[in-house]
């Protein structure tokens, strides 16, 4: 089958509203309305007290990590098993990364956080991957047994829920991102943090904007009028356009109704069809706790029954015509970043600076994340994009059926 619709599509409103935001010529967060107001409507339907709008959901986790006083000489325990924006936000803040292991179900196993905890750590961040909640409960226990910062990259989550608490509100610190791939864009790129803590939002809004004083004053066009010494902190300029918000408010409109709705629906589809298929070891793991938001419908091979590496079958799937992705980037220890111990500048910070780093916790070339190295060759995932329809899935699982069973004729 052809013609699978694309991704993304946009809300028609959108369309006046970029139109009347390029008339104004108030195009700026800190001119247009449209800003604050995305900041608003998101926390209210994330159920955050505070939600502080920026430019991608890499600058969003930047925000996060910086606005917890995570900076060199300090430890972020993260999972290996994710994008590398993740583990580059604590390298951006000065901090060194610390690979864990995951589960069978793509997200960080709270059983191995305990072992790489030092004097350094200061945090864990978790990772809601392919849209698959994370089992949170153990691990803010780790995290408040040791007096460590949770931080939730959401990216992938947006909508997912933990014993009935929304993704992003569980830990400390959430963040989201609205890139092109995910549930929604703002318009190619954009993200958000959220957090129940108000002196961290005013950190998050002052790292996000040259760290400006905004708890002083939210006008920062009048408060420069007043004064010349208005910036307290190192902070980036990772502020979200006018453009991007109006698109964002107008796709959280129709998240739940028209979005996450569908892709809930779709996967109860995927769960029907491959349950219980010998070719198949675990579908994305959910419970009465995990209610996913399925970014992707990940499926994890069972090569006790079925010996074919996974990308055997997306080669037969691009075949096809069925769309399918790889595994999402499962060793990130393994990146020649990490590897080579490539840093900042001159000196490689902050890799191999004596004052702030131990030097046995960046031998990532000694680093395995078992779990995570076995699930490269057995994962896929199809996609359950909401301008699909039922036809569309059933398309996916009538071709995946029939690509098992071309490699079983071949085996």
């Amino acid at each position: 089958m052809k013609n699978f619709p694309g991704w993304p599509q946009f809300d028609k409103q959108s369309y006046l509203d970029i139109e009347e935001i390029l008339s104004s010529g108030k195009v700026n967060y800190w001119t247009g309305k449209k800003g604050m107001q995305f900041e608003q409507d998101f926390a209210k339907w994330n159920d955050s007290a505070y939600a502080i709008s920026c430019s991608s959901g890499t600058s969003a986790v930047h925000i996060a990590v910086s606005s917890l006083n995570i900076g060199p000489g300090d430890e972020v325990i993260v999972p290996s098993y994710t994008f590398i924006a993740t583990s580059f936000a604590v390298l951006q803040a000065g901090a060194i990364p610390v690979f864990c292991d995951v589960t069978r179900d793509h997200t960080i196993d709270p059983a191995k956080i305990a072992e790489l905890i030092t004097p350094r750590t200061k945090a864990i961040i978790v990772v809601h991957l392919y849209g698959v909640v994370c089992d949170m409960a153990p691990i803010m226990a780790i995290a408040r047994q040791h007096n460590l910062k949770v931080i939730e990259d959401s990216a992938q989550c947006i909508g997912g829920l933990y014993q009935g608490r929304k993704t992003g509100n569980i830990g400390d610190i959430g963040t989201f991102s609205f890139c092109q791939g995910k549930h929604f864009t703002t318009g190619g790129e954009g993200g958000m943090v959220v957090t129940n803590d108000e002196d961290i939002a005013w950190e998050c809004r002052a790292f996000r904007d040259h760290g400006f004083d905004v708890k002083r004053k939210i006008d920062l066009l009048t408060l420069e009028e007043q004064t010349f010494h208005v910036h307290n902190r190192i902070g980036f300029n990772y502020r979200m356009t006018e453009i991007q918000s109006a698109i964002g408010i107008n796709e959280l409109k129709r998240f739940d109704t028209w979005n996450l709705k569908r892709r809930k629906a779709f996967a109860a589809i995927y769960d029907q069809a491959f349950a219980n298929m010998p070719e198949i070891e675990s579908l994305p793991f959910t419970s009465e706790e995990r209610e996913n938001a399925y970014w992707l419908y990940p499926l994890v091979l069972n090569h006790d029954t079925f010996p074919v590496d996974a990308s055997t079958v997306l080669a037969e799937l691009k075949k096809a015509g069925i769309p399918a992705f790889k595994i999402q980037w499962p060793e990130a220890y393994g990146e020649k970043v990490y590897r080579e111990l490539n840093g900042f500048g001159s000196a490689n910070f902050p890799f191999k600076s004596k004052e702030y780093t131990d030097p046995k916790s960046v031998e990532y070339t000694r680093v395995v994340c078992q779990q995570a190295r076995s699930l490269l060759p057995v994962t896929f995932s199809l996609y359950l994009h909401p301008t699909w329809s039922v036809e569309h899935i059933h398309a996916c699982i009538q071709g995946v059926k029939q690509v098992f069973d071309k490699c079983k004729a071949s085996l």
